[in-house]
C-alpha cells in the first residue's frame, strides 16, 4: 500500500526533525540496512581480491628474505678480512711411491 503525498511529506518532515535533534541516532538509523564487513567477505570478488593481496605480500616478504640472505653471515670488522667459508689445506703424503726419498 503506497503512502499519499501528504503522508510522505509528514514522514520526511519527521525525519528531518529527528536528524536535527539527535544526529547520532539518525546516522545509526541510516546505516541500519547496509551490509557489514561480514556480508562483503561472502562475495566471491572480495575473496579473490584478498587472496591475491595476501599472495603478493607473501611473495614480497619471500623476495626480501632471499635478497638479504647473503648478508646474514658476514660481519665486517675494520682492518680484518672476513673469514672464508671453506678452509682448504694442502696435505702432503707421508711417503711417496716411485722415486726414493732424498737424504
Amino acid at each position: 500500500m503506497a503512502l499519499s503525498m501528504d503522508e510522505q511529506r509528514i514522514l520526511e518532515e519527521m525525519e528531518r526533525k529527528l536528524a536535527d535533534d539527535d544526529p547520532l541516532l539518525a546516522s545509526r538509523l541510516t546505516s541500519f540496512g547496509r551490509p557489514g564487513l561480514a556480508a562483503l567477505m561472502r562475495s566471491r570478488r572480495a575473496r579473490i581480491v584478498l587472496s591475491l593481496m595476501a599472495l603478493i605480500v607473501i611473495a614480497a616478504a619471500s623476495l626480501a628474505v632471499y635478497a638479504l640472505t647473503p648478508f646474514r653471515g658476514e660481519r665486517s670488522v675494520p682492518g680484518r678480512s672476513p673469514a672464508p667459508h671453506v678452509v682448504s689445506r694442502s696435505v702432503t703424503p707421508a711417503h711417496t711411491t716411485g722415486a726414493p726419498a732424498a737424504p
